[in-house]
């Protein structure tokens, strides 16, 4: 191309948002030459938001948990309600902290950018170089303050990492049958705003009501559909409040946005807010695959989203973690066995976890407002469970708990009818999600797909 310039590089990340910049990062400090790229200025990739981490999956991928004022805050003592306001119950101290994305994806540019990587933003237009299915190389245009330029990265690794909508993932022939387009019943319509609050004696009744002081978190579920959640967390000095609200982006329940305003109208001490975004998270447990020769997803491309709630930052940091691991050392570090390795690395821990919590989270939509509620007033929304699903990790109720649940369980039939299947099957996705096949077999691959499938069961229609 006329007027182009050529860099050969060992891998080109595209999006750098958290995953993306983690992945360029991991990468790079394993020796290899990395390029990073994302459509916006680089200050203003990715979420800006602020978000749930988990202190334990910074650890995991070999990053330093968030700090002031990256660390917006700490974990607060959290009251839980059904959809009804039936008390669900109270958490002493939420596992998730308060992460500024805006802040964080600046701390992970600057560590890959550190460790050599190489950035490219205002990007304005990707095309794909194949050759066979292989992406070989990619040509990119970009704009911006320095005016129209063009670059061809040719390199043997591609990492996909541009959330949701899969820029690379979906110029890849190989992937195609496995990475379907995520539906409405998958995605989460999310608001996370800071506030300022208007009316403090407002702010006051609003705690009253709920058994809640300055400071402590109230949070809803289930209120706009069986899959929703509603939390506020007014700050101690009663000057801002924290709200979080999401539903299922399949057009039954609203969106993010909706939501936030009619919640605001609802509780009209909320006042104009401060800092906040708006997102579309997909909630499928990670696709079957998410490698092909030459190219590999991490983030939200490859669906490694917490299904139970959406939360998908720490999932996909250790997932650029793993993929460095695999590729590290390696002559080709695109090859076809290479980066199936790191997809069995990530399936093998965690694929069984987010099968069952994808199994979770249908169920709640299959459940619908009602079903929470009655879920809620049988008592089964405990800590213990609550607990284990905002922390992202196994847990069953403790054993003097279980005759009292199968009580109120079984006092409701048509509610068991519907949640001892599901929480059978979820067992079984729990050994069988984790058994992901250890070498390149498409046909074996598609069994174990299919199985796991079967144990999900259908959608709710």
């Amino acid at each position: 191309m006329a007027g182009t310039s050529i860099a050969e590089l060992d891998a080109v990340v595209v999006g750098a948002g958290t995953a993306g910049a983690a992945a360029a990062y991991q990468l790079a400090t394993r020796g290899m030459s990395v390029a990073l790229l994302d459509r916006r200025p680089l200050d203003e990739a990715g979420a800006q938001w602020h978000n749930g981490v988990l202190d334990w999956q910074f650890e995991r991928a070999g990053l330093a948990p968030p700090a002031p004022p990256e660390r917006v805050a700490d974990a607060v003592r959290t009251h839980m309600f059904g959809p009804d306001g039936t008390p669900a119950c109270t958490l002493d101290a939420s596992p998730t902290v308060a992460a500024h994305m805006g802040l964080l994806g600046r701390r992970l540019r600057g560590l890959a950018a550190g460790a050599g990587t190489e950035t490219y933003d205002h990007v304005e237009q990707i095309s794909v170089v194949p050759r066979g299915d292989r992406i070989s190389a990619i040509d990119v245009s970009m704009g911006g303050p320095g005016g129209k330029r063009a670059i061809r990265l040719v390199a043997p690794l591609f990492v996909d990492a541009s959330g949701r909508r899969g820029i690379l993932r979906n110029e890849s022939k190989v992937l195609e049958p496995w990475c379907p387009q995520v539906r409405g019943d998958e995605l989460c319509s999310a608001a996370d705003f800071h506030m300022r609050v208007a009316d403090r004696d407002g702010a006051r009744r609003f705690l009253e009501r709920h058994g809640a002081l300055p400071g402590e978190g109230v949070s809803v579920l289930g209120r706009h559909g069986g899959f929703s959640a509603q939390s506020m967390t007014v700050s101690e000095d009663l000057e801002q409040v924290g709200v979080l609200v999401g539903c299922l982006a399949n057009g039954r329940y609203g969106t993010g946005p909706r939501l936030l305003a009619d919640l605001r109208v609802e509780e009209p001490w909320i006042g104009e807010p401060i800092h906040g975004g708006f997102g579309v998270i997909p909630l499928r447990r990670p696709y079957a695959r998410f490698t092909a020769p030459g190219l590999a997803l991490v983030g939200d491309a490859a669906c490694q989203v917490f299904p139970a709630h959406g939360s998908g930052i720490g999932m996909g940091l250790i997932a650029g973690r793993l993929l460095a691991e695999a590729v590290a050392g390696e002559v080709d570090p695109g090859d076809g066995e290479v980066l199936w390795g790191y997809q069995l690395a990530f399936q093998r821990e965690f694929g069984g976890l987010m099968a069952f919590y994808d199994s979770v989270r249908r169920l709640s939509t299959a459940l619908g407002t009602d079903g929470v509620a009655q879920l809620t007033r049988a008592g089964l929304t405990g800590e213990t469970t609550t607990l284990a699903a905002l922390n992202q990790t196994w847990a069953t109720p403790p054993l003097a708990e279980m005759p009292r649940l199968a009580v109120n369980l079984f006092r409701s039939p048509k509610l068991a009818s519907k949640v001892l299947p599901r929480l059978a099957r979820g067992q079984l996705l729990a050994r069988v999600g984790s058994t992901h096949p250890e070498s390149p077999d498409a046909a074996a691959l598609a069994r174990w797909d299919r199985r796991v499938e079967r144990l999900l069961g259908s959608l709710p229609s």
